[in-house]
């Protein structure tokens, strides 16, 4: 391994993530994005690859799982380039989906029983919002709701950096459907 990862993993087990997150923004993304890119996504899924990627990598080092011997800018690289083969995938599967199915899915919303099981999953979901701490509940107010871009956010909250509001939106969500899929009645009311 060598010196730049062995301080990255430091950095990261020392809880110093701005800096760890510049560099890999700086010089990890480019690769993350041609990659993408060349096999027809965009900019933004690029993007958005690339955090989930990253997100994974800190998970990794945090629970003493990343293999040493594998260099960083590779491991995200590869992690990166297996989610978007999994979305591709993903996505066909969507799009192959019966039109039939879709419509039907379309019309028995619009009515009564939908309209009122639509007010049921937003008071549930309501409930479990509420159960974020109040940072989270925050910028996913800004991106969610608001609309408002990274750069606004990381304004609003006061980061060092878009790359650091990126990160934290992203774990909130991820938090916020981890919080989801443990409450099992909300999840059954989701599906449904």
């Amino acid at each position: 391994m060598n010196k730049i990862d062995s301080k990255i993993i430091e950095c990261i087990q020392q809880g110093e993530n701005d800096p760890v997150l510049d560099y890999l923004y700086e010089h990890t993304l480019k690769k993350v994005r041609r990659y993408v890119l060349q096999n027809n996504g965009s900019l933004e899924e690029a993007s958005d690859i690339f955090q989930d990627a990253v997100v994974i990598f800190f998970n990794q080092v945090k629970q003493n799982k990343f293999n040493q011997q594998y260099g960083i800018d590779g491991f995200i690289f590869s992690v990166s380039r297996n989610l978007w083969i999994d979305k591709v995938r993903r996505d066909k599967r969507i799009q192959n989906k019966d039109l039939s199915l879709i419509e039907s899915e379309v019309s028995d919303n619009s009515d009564h029983l939908g309209d009122l099981i639509t007010k049921e999953k937003s008071s549930a979901m309501r409930l479990v919002f509420e159960r974020l701490d109040e940072k989270c509940q925050k910028i996913l107010r800004f991106s969610i709701f608001e609309k408002l871009s990274m750069r606004e956010i990381s304004e609003k909250m006061g980061y060092a950096s878009e790359n650091v509001a990126k990160t934290n939106n992203y774990r909130c969500k991820q938090y916020l459907q981890k919080l989801v899929n443990e409450d099992k009645n909300l999840l059954n009311l989701l599906k449904h």
